[in-house]
């Protein structure tokens, strides 16, 4: 077995299947000890499987030998170790194998397979042997995951398998022996045959036998479900098996049982079995011989298919329907028999639809009793709706009657499953039936009636007294009581108002309302019976009831008549739509309510119960006599109009005059304006809306609609004052139910029931009757009810934010009433609402109240908005809105205790978080202080003493206070305020800087509120502080609209404040008075003695200052002089020289001290002064990103135009930051780690970096920036000449900035100059450190021709010490170069010294670096010298020099270039003399890693060193080709062998591979430019293909790699235009075409790159051998059919390579050349029997489509001889009649080789005029004798220019007549505008057909012409006419083949076609596509795709085509 995986193919041989074959057998020949097991048939399977895993196509042999095992034994067919072999072996027979889990013969015991050695279960002593042998094998089981892959392997020997199958099948079971003697085996083999569907016929003829058979009943039962499961063809004879199926008998349970499971199986294997399935299954139970199992198969497939089996049971009814015979009886009774078998399980709606289908059928269309056939369907839906009824739905209606709820979900289920019949039933009478049958008006609405169960209860059951009688009423009413769906009612309002239909518009409104009104009945909350959304429905109602006069009365011309409706139909519309809006508020409710106001108020009408006219919603009397009035005016003008549209009518009829006494119509018309004001209903409609309403609770319906809410619409409507009884009883009436009534009317409930109350105390309780008390009783529980909802609603854990907000705005709304009695009634609705515990805590709650004990507290009748309200779950949602409402209602309340329970609310809960609310709550509360001084008074006045006074001044205060402090901290710019309010509003600025902007009436109230004294513990200090500080000034106040300085306290305000007992307060009011204003203070009552005390003293100081002035305003003196006694006598101070002023005469002394007025001081804000500093330098410290700066300072990139920056803003920061370092430096505070040293490190840094040539060439140029900053380094290395680290670093610096500028490359400068000083300055003074400071030394010294033996001692000496080498590399590289110029004779001691420290100390690899850049520089060297001077002696000492070098290296460094991480100086690139050997050391030596490293290196676009291509490519080859890479792998190349690809480059990588490549090219060609100028071109082409190969392995096939490689030498190629690099460019781009044609499709080549030549010398190209094949095979000709099809295909495939790859066929012209050569010698008859003629056609064809590339002159040869041999054939045939088929298009491309290329031409034709001349005496060849006209002018040739201007001269003369010859374009304009026109969309299918025959003739000549109708062809190939798409198509390839370029242009439409949804027009796709996909190969993959799609999805073989396409595209693998 092992072998056998590992090696498959050794078993694979002929020999070893026949032996293992034999094996299987058991042949009696061959001996082996079998012992009763079968390892040895399992061992051969599993070999013979894993030789054959792979192979897709398998010998016959094993179905033989399965065959045979399978009727014998079954050794190994049902083992399970051989199961994937016998599982390949059973794909042959393509049969669907049941599962195991439905297979029986598995439970029979062991099966023959199993491994068990011996017969006994339990083997006591088994051998050794087998115990040995069991145990390999089940070591050998395959796990799940390796088991091998079951996949068909008889595709090929389908025919001869099935042929052999069916052979032993028929020989075995035609066999003469007893039925009872049938092989079990011989079953099982029937079993895994099924997939035959002649081995299913035969199986089943003889099944029910052998199921009866208890030797092979389980074997039976397995075949009975494999032939199940294969009936999947559905042809005639699966139709045969199925009839057979259906007549097997079976008795046994479990026989029966397994046949229902294969029935099941049966219906899954194809969709059609099921139609058959049904209709064999009824037909055999109408038949005779009737099998019992029917019912029971057909229960099983209505389980199966739920869905569609119903539907076909409906189309056998159907069928039965459509007899001669009357069928209905016994559908009927056959109908019952299958609903009571199936047990119900029918879907009755799929069923009912399927009765309903129309059918197109011929026995339909020709049906003769087609009204029969109607009513009959009818009563089968009827009969199908009552056998609906189940006895679960009986049960439930039963209970449903006694008002028990049970079962509730079957019966709604069956009222829905009724009610969508009927929608489907109404459909079917309004659109099918009409086309069935034009049915009498009688029986039409009688169908109508029936399937709506409105028809007479006899109709139901006449036919066969179904129901029984005890049944009848209850099953009928059962299906009449069901929901009304919407389609039904729209269906009988559309069938009511089509004139076609026979229902008139009265019936149907009568069937509509009839209906409307029995499904409103049947209304429940779990079941929605009249459900109607379409807002339609309103307008085809009121349509119906619309009169329409005769049409045969003509009515006087301009007259309109009136719209008028039918009254009776018009009211029951009202009603019906009435019953429709109360069932369906939101759409139809709503559009009622909003636009028909007529129903509107019927709608209200039934909402209030109440049945007036005008209705009771309109409380406003004016509107209700309005209303009236209106009414009255309406009905005279209809009246009138309706008169006078009679009198018209009577005057075209009976030329009666019409009056009112005799008007027919007025009695029966009414204006029909739907839309018009509400009209008066007839009292029989009043009398009918109140019994609709009291029967089917319509008003309840509409009041509990929340979405619209229309009885929210109502309350809101009505006034708060009216009263609403019908309210009353509305919320009495609904039971339980008040959840579904809007808040509002529940809280207006509450008010009204709370203002009953109050009245009713007043009576006398004593005096009422039982009768009254008891309703009183009910009142109050349903008010009880009512507030413990709305309690629930705000206190409840289910109170939402919504409903709260509702609830208490219903209330807080009314608080602010003008009414009195309003505002009462919402306080008292609140307290009951928001107290918890009812109204018997509310009562005993007023009790306190009223006795006033010494517990109350100081407003206990407001506890519920001081304590309950802010309690509430939800009080932050209703805040806001809250204190808006309280707000309002201070300014509407008259009562002092609730407007201070108000205030106490809004000082505690007002939300202030807005200054906009804050600004409202200040304002308003002000309005209450300033403008309501009557209760203001009131509350605060002495007398009355209110308890309450102190909480609210406290109240006040707070929220002033609050208020304050905020505006205080608003800053001056806020605009708090809009400008329409600004005109009030004060700017107010204290002293100590605050300032605000508030209302002037803000100010007035808190000075009103101080005035008032303090209360305990408030903040009235806090305001007294702010507004009258003590002993400071007031606050100034400025307009804020005008800014003028505003009054802040006026008079009225002032004598406020003198009035006060506030001491402050009356000084402030008392500052600054007028005498005027002194006298008028005096004399106001009121002051108390404090104040007048002050006010006097005030008076007397006005004496002092202005007697005068004083006394003008005196009015009455005596009064003023005994009014300051009366104040005297009160105890008032002060007023003598007042007094004294006023009782003498004299004017009174004046004082000479003047009162120092207080100075109010305005501090005037500072304005901030922006200074504008002066542009400062920015400051750098020494953890800046030093190196950053120093790359601003010296960018990289310097544009060309750049002459030195300025000096930078950086530059000079930088220099400026050094010198304060510098200062600190002499004064001697240097600081560790300065800027200085960071800075050198940054330096340092950079020049370690990659970007160290261009920043010191950077500095170089900026030597304006640079030298500064290095002569203070340099300063402050001299400064700190003790710090070592500097001053090496600095050195360090130098000398590497001094490496990159001594490069002779960099011209002198200043910067040069002075680091060459430093440099000499340093080497002085500075120590040798270590090493590479001796280094640095010996390089100044060599640098300068110094001495240097002395530091070069000292650096030898430091080495022998063992000190270590820290040199860099290229310092140590450039003193060697350095010493190896000079010859020191020291050199070699110090190459050894460096090379023992380097192995000692692990440094080796730097010297090693280091010789390689001595080995390079050195080669350069000798190279330039060779060139320059040609010195060879020198040249010799370098190469010994290097020799040395190179044997040093490879001891140091056996990788050579491990080393180098950069790869910078890869010394193999550059020598010449050592390359093979250090090329072999790098691959040999060097480790993976390295050899990746070196690669990447060579290929990376970075390298900026300059590569030896030849040395670089070939070391490419060398590493794909190392002998390790390859060690371990067989050594026998295989037969199919595959390319390994060695390494994987990125596209980057291969575009510098092709760099190389032209590099090498370019060199290559300056080399031979020097030694051959003849092979220029030839050499670099040839070296170019050379280099394909390693192309080729690095690209390892991947096509995008080659495409981006492509592009890349395209736009080198445009790059270098006609240069010679271009030519290389596209020399290797038509390599990579030759190699890779596929690359074409992506990538657009230049025409310039075919036209190179090159594609015809010796390289090679991938598609030759296809090429070769296919030319081959053009021109093997024959007489067989198969032969000219191959040659058709092949001529297919070449002219599709001659448009996409034209020059790859143009490297084997001479090939075809060749084969045409070899048949000009054969005679005539040869000629055309042997179809060489088709050869040279199709070579002709192809020819054409080659130009012009064929006309290049590398192919001149080979052209001329293929025309040669044309010329010949010509001649050979000169003497028949008959001219060649090709004569024409030869003379043509004749021609145009002359026009190409006429100076070829036309010698060549010269020289072979006398065949051209033979050839034209033929007289039909016309055209030939006009060629030779331009052949035979005469040629001059006495010199060669000469003879080609004037031959060029003479084929312009000679060309003309040849015109003639290439016009063969058969068709003028005029042709092709009809034709185009014919074609066109829309014409008729004959033209069209017409045109294209024509075309198609014309085209067999010239088929070019086509491409001209290319859309029109396009869109013919999908048309569903068969003639006009196979002539599209049959068009559509003949142009294609003729141009291949425009297969593209049809794939969208071949595509389309192939996804079409027509069958035919996929068909014709599907033949036409072999042909098509060889046209258009490059999008095969696209085509077969879409082709096998269609195959899996659209049940479609296209195998066939599939595989037909295959092999033309692979023709050269198939013929």
């Amino acid at each position: 077995m092992f072998l056998a995986k590992i090696k498959p193919n050794v078993f694979a041989t002929e020999g070893i299947i026949e032996a293992l074959c034999s094996l299987l057998r058991r042949d009696a020949s061959i001996n082996f000890k079998a012992k009763g097991n079968s390892l040895v048939s399992v061992l051969a399977c599993n070999l013979l499987m894993a030789a054959y895993e792979e192979d897709e196509n398998w010998p016959e042999i094993f179905v033989k030998v399965y065959i045979e095992d399978s009727l014998g034994e079954r050794i190994w067919v049902d083992s399970s170790h051989c199961k994937n072999f016998v599982d390949n072996i059973q794909t042959a027979f393509g049969t669907k194998m049941p599962p195991k889990s439905m297979l029986l013969q598995a439970d029979t015991g062991r099966s023959a397979g199993d491994l068990s050695a011996g017969s006994s279960p339990h083997p006591s002593t088994p051998d050794e042997d087998d115990s040995q042998t069991e145990l390999l094998i089940a070591e050998e089981k395959l796990s799940p995951e390796d088991e091998g892959q079951v996949m068909p392997r008889y595709d090929e020997l389908a025919e001869s398998v099935e042929d052999y199958v069916l052979d032993v099948l028929r020989d075995q079971l035609n066999r003469r022996q007893p039925m009872d003697n049938v092989s079990r085996n011989l079953l099982r083999l029937l079993t895994a045959t099924c997939g035959y569907k002649e081995a299913r016929l035969m199986a089943v003829q003889r099944l029910e036998m052998w199921l009866q058979n208890p030797k092979l009943t389980r074997p039976a039962q397995d075949l009975l479900m494999s032939l199940c499961m294969n009936c999947n063809t559905h042809g005639a004879d699966d139709m045969e098996v199925i009839s057979n199926l259906i007549k097997i008998r079976l008795k046994p349970k479990v026989l029966l049982n397994h046949y229902m499971l294969c029935v099941r199986e049966l219906l899954n294997a194809h969709r059609d079995n099921l139609g058959t399935m049904v209709k064999l299954v009824i037909f055999n139970e109408l038949s005779n011989a009737r099998n019992p199992n029917n019912m029971q198969v057909l229960h099983t497939v209505l389980q199966h298919s739920p869905e569609q089996a119903p539907k076909f049971l409906a189309m056998v009814f159907q069928d039965l329907l459509t007899n001669k015979d009357d069928y209905l009886r016994a559908s009927r009774a056959l109908l019952r028999e299958i609903i009571k078998q199936t047990k119900h399980e029918i879907n009755f709606q799929s069923f009912c639809f399927g009765l309903m289908q129309e059918r197109k059928e011929a026995s339909y269309v020709d049906m003769e009793f087609k009204e029969r056939f109607v009513i009959q369907v009818t009563d089968l839906l009827t009969v199908s709706m009552m056998l609906g009824i189940t006895a679960q739905v009986k049960e439930a209606g039963i209970a449903w009657d006694k008002g028990e709820k049970k079962n509730l979900e079957v019966l709604r289920s069956f009222q829905n499953q009724i009610a969508a019949i009927q929608r489907d039933a109404v459909w079917w009478l309004h659109t099918v039936v009409p086309t069935i049958s034009k049915l009498g008006a009688k029986d039409y609405v009688h169908c109508l009636h029936k399937v709506l169960f409105t028809e007479q209860p006899e109709t139901y059951y006449k036919w066969d007294n179904w129901p029984p009688e005890s049944d009848r009423n209850f099953f009928l009413r059962l299906c009449s009581e069901v929901p009304l769906l919407e389609d039904t009612l729209m269906r009988i309002l559309v069938i009511g108002l089509s004139r076609d239909l026979p229902l008139g518009p009265a019936d149907a409104m009568e069937l509509a309302d009839h209906l409307v009104k029995r499904a409103a009945g049947v209304q429940s909350d779990d079941l929605e019976v009249l459900r109607v959304e379409r807002i339609q429905l309103i307008d085809a109602v009121l349509n119906l009831c619309t009169y329409h006069h005769p049409e045969n009365i003509q009515l006087p011309a301009g007259y309109q008549p009136p719209n008028l409706a039918i009254s009776t139909l018009y009211w029951k519309a009202w009603l019906l739509l009435l019953v429709v809006a109360a069932f369906n508020p939101q759409k139809i409710g709503l559009a009622a309510w909003d636009g028909y106001p007529t129903l509107k108020m019927l709608m209200e009408m039934v909402m209030t119960n109440n049945y007036t006219y005008p209705p009771c919603t309109i409380a406003d009397e004016d509107t209700k006599t309005e209303m009236i009035n209106r009414e009255l005016q309406i009905s005279q003008r209809e009246k009138q109009e309706i008169l006078a549209f009679e009198s018209h009518l009577a005057a075209a009829s009976t030329k009666q005059t019409i009056t009112e006494s005799n008007s027919l119509l007025l009695s029966q018309l009414t204006s029909l304006d739907p839309q018009g004001p509400p009209r008066r209903p007839p009292p029989q409609v009043q009398e009918q809306v109140k019994s609709l309403n009291q029967s089917l609770r319509l008003g309840h319906l509409l009041c509990r609609s929340r979405n619209p809410d229309f009885l929210l619409n109502i309350i809101q409507r009505q006034a708060s004052s009216q009263s609403m009884p019908w309210l009353a009883d509305l919320v009495q009436s609904s039971e339980g139910s008040l959840d579904v009534l809007p808040v509002q009317c529940l809280c207006e409930f509450l008010l009204h029931d709370a203002a009953d109350d109050s009245l009713l105390i007043e009576d006398d309780e004593e005096g009422e009757s039982k009768e009254q008390k008891a309703k009183k009783r009910q009142r109050q529980q349903k008010q009880r009810q009512l507030l413990g909802r709305l309690q629930d609603l705000l206190l409840g854990p289910k109170a939402d934010e919504q409903t709260t907000c509702e609830v208490l705005d219903y209330f807080l709304r009314r608080l602010s009433s003008s009414q009195v009695a309003s505002r009462v009634l919402a306080m008292k609705g609140l307290s009951l609402v928001l107290t918890e515990g009812g109204l018997k805590d509310g009562e005993e709650r007023d009790q306190p109240m009223e006795e006033d004990s010494a517990d109350a507290e100081l407003l206990p009748g407001y506890q519920w908005l001081l304590q309950d309200l802010p309690k509430l779950p939800l009080f932050d949602s209703v805040r806001g809105m809250t204190s808006t409402a309280l707000q309002q209602a201070i300014h509407m309340e008259t009562d002092p205790q609730t407007i201070s329970a108000y205030l106490i609310y809004l000082s505690q809960h007002a939300p202030v978080e807005e200054q906009a609310s804050h600004n409202d709550l200040a304002l308003d509360i002000a309005r209450l202080i300033v403008e309501r001084s009557t209760i203001m008074n009131n509350l605060f006045s002495k007398h009355s003493s209110r308890p309450e006074s102190d909480a609210v001044l406290c109240a006040f205060l707070s929220i002033f206070s609050t208020y304050i402090k905020r505006m205080r901290k608003t800053k001056e710019g806020e605009d708090l305020y809009s400008w329409s309010e600004s005109q009030d509003q004060v700017f107010l600025r204290w002293t100590t800087g605050e300032t605000a902007t508030m209302h002037i009436l803000v100010v007035h109230a808190i000075v009103i509120l101080l005035t008032l004294g303090p209360p305990k513990e408030s903040d009235f200090h806090m305001l007294l502080d702010i507004w009258f500080p003590d002993k400071k000034p007031l606050p100034t106040a400025f307009l804020v609209d005008t800014s003028e300085e505003a009054l802040l306290l006026p008079d009225w305000l002032k004598l406020r404040m003198i009035r006060s007992e506030v001491s402050r307060l009356v000084d402030a009011a008392l500052q600054d008075l007028e005498a005027q204003q002194l006298l008028l203070f005096v004399q106001s009552f009121g002051i108390p003695v404090s104040s007048m005390s002050k006010l006097l003293q005030y008076l007397d100081q006005a004496v002092s200052h202005d007697p005068q002035a004083l006394e003008q305003n005196i009015m009455d003196k005596h009064y003023m002089a005994h009014l300051v006694e009366v104040q005297h006598e009160r105890g008032a101070t002060g007023g003598h020289t007042f007094h004294s002023l006023l009782s003498s005469s004299l004017p009174p002394h004046r004082d000479s001290s003047e009162t120092s007025k207080a100075k109010v001081t305005v501090e005037t804000p500072h304005s901030s002064v922006k200074m504008r500093a002066a542009t400062q330098l920015p400051v750098v410290g020494p953890d800046d990103d030093l190196t950053g700066l120093l790359l601003q300072i010296f960018p990289l990139k310097v544009e060309p135009r750049w002459h030195g920056p300025p000096p930078s803003q950086v530059s000079l920061a930088l220099q400026q930051a050094l010198a304060k370092e510098l200062m600190r430096a002499k004064q001697g505070q240097i600081q560790q780690g300065g800027l200085a040293f960071r800075l050198l490190q940054a330096i340092a840094a950079l020049l370690a970096s990659a970007h160290a040539g261009p920043i010191v060439i950077s500095m170089h140029r900026s030597h304006s920036l640079s030298c500064p900053l290095m002569r203070q380094l340099h300063l402050y290395q001299r400064l700190v000449s003790q710090d070592i680290a500097f001053s090496s670093l600095f050195l360090k610096v130098i000398v590497e900035m001094l490496i990159w500028l001594d490069n002779p490359t960099v011209e002198a400068g200043p910067l040069k100059t002075l680091l060459r000083s430093f440099a000499g300055q340093n080497s002085h003074k500075h120590r040798l450190s270590d090493v590479r400071t001796g280094f640095l030394h010996l390089a100044e010294a060599l640098a300068y021709r110094r001495d240097t033996e002395v530091p070069l001692r000292a650096i030898i000496a430091m080495l022998k010490t063992g000190e270590k080498c820290n040199a860099e590399p290229e310092l140590v590289g450039k003193v060697l170069q350095g010493l190896m110029e000079v010859k020191s004779p020291y050199l070699e001691e110090l190459l050894s010294l460096l090379m023992t420290v380097g192995t000692q100390n692990g440094t080796a690899g730097s010297v090693a670096m280091v010789i390689s850049l001595l080995l390079q520089e050195s080669e350069e060297r000798a190279v330039k010298k060779e060139v320059d001077s040609n010195n060879g002696s020198e040249v010799t000492n370098s190469g010994l020099s290097s020799g040395l070098l190179v044997d040093l290296l490879e001891h140091l460094d056996p990788e050579v270039t491990s080393v180098c991480p950069d790869l910078q100086q890869n010394n193999a690139s550059f020598l010449t003399v050592y390359l093979p050997y250090l090329l072999a050391l790098l691959t040999h030596q060097s480790n993976w890693s390295t050899l990746l490293q070196c690669i990447s290196a060579l290929l990376s676009k970075r390298r900026d060193y300059k590569l030896d291509p030849s040395s670089a490519l070939d070391f490419l080859w060398a590493c794909s080709h190392i002998p390790r890479i390859w060690q371990g792998r067989d050594q026998k190349i295989p037969q199919k062998k595959t390319e390994k690809f060695v390494l994987r480059l990125s596209s980057e990588e291969l575009i510098s591979l092709m760099d190389l490549i032209l590099s090498e090219s370019e060199l290559n060609s300056h080399d031979t430019l020097h030694n051959d100028k003849n092979s220029v071109d030839q050499a670099p082409c040839s070296l170019i293909q050379s280099r394909l190969p390693l192309l080729h392995s690095y690209c390892n096939g991947n096509l995008e790699d080659i495409k981006k490689v492509s592009e890349y030498l395209i736009n080198c190629s445009k790059k270098w235009e006609d240069s010679a690099m271009s030519k290389r460019c596209q020399n290797l781009l038509l390599q990579i075409y030759l190699h890779f044609p596929e690359v074409i499709q992506h990538v657009a080549l230049p025409e310039s790159t075919f036209s190179s030549g090159g594609a015809a010398d010796g390289s090679t190209c991938k598609l030759d051998v296809l090429v070769h094949r296919l030319v081959t095979l053009l021109a093997d000709i024959g007489d067989s059919k198969s032969a000219e099809s191959r040659v058709s295909d092949a001529n297919l495939a070449c002219r599709k390579l001659a448009v996409s790859h034209p020059v790859l066929l143009l490297r084997h012209l001479p090939m075809i050349a060749g084969l045409l050569h070899g048949r000009m010698h054969l005679n005539m008859q040869e000629f055309r029997q042997q179809n060489h003629m088709t050869f040279f056609s199709n070579v002709l064809a192809i020819l054409e489509l080659l130009q012009p590339l064929v006309f290049h002159s590398d192919h001149q040869r080979a052209l001329q001889d293929c025309l040669l041999s044309f010329m010949k054939v010509l001649q050979n045939f000169q003497r028949t009649r008959s001219p060649l088929v090709f004569i024409n298009k030869f003379l043509q491309f004749t021609q145009k080789y002359i026009t190409h290329d006429a100076a070829a031409a036309i010698p060549y034709l010269q020289k072979h005029s006398d065949i051209l001349h033979l050839c034209a005496e033929n007289p039909d060849l016309v055209q030939l004798k006009s060629l030779l006209a331009g052949l035979t002018l005469p040629v001059k040739s006495s010199s060669a220019e000469v003879s080609t201007e004037e031959r060029d001269d003479d084929l312009a003369a000679g060309s003309l007549p040849l015109v003639n010859i290439s016009a063969s374009f058969s068709l003028s304009a005029a042709d092709m505008t009809m034709y185009l026109k014919k074609m066109s969309k829309g014409e008729a299918v004959e033209d069209v057909l017409e045109v294209l025959t024509e075309v198609d003739e014309k085209s067999r000549r010239s088929p070019e012409i086509i491409q001209y109708f290319i859309n029109d062809l396009q869109r013919l190939m999908t048309s569903p006419e068969e003639l006009c798409r196979n002539m599209a198509f049959s068009l559509a390839l003949r142009c294609i083949q003729n141009n291949p370029c425009l297969a593209t242009d049809f794939l969208p439409t071949f595509m389309y076609c192939m996804g079409s949804g027509n069958f035919d027009v996929v068909q014709t796709a599907l033949r036409n596509l072999p042909e098509y996909v060889l046209l258009c190969q490059e999008h095969a993959d696209i085509l077969l795709y879409k082709a096998f799609l269609v195959g899996i999805y659209g049940q479609i073989d296209t195998s066939s085509m599939i595989s037909e396409s295959m092999k033309v595209l692979h023709m050269e693998a198939t013929t």
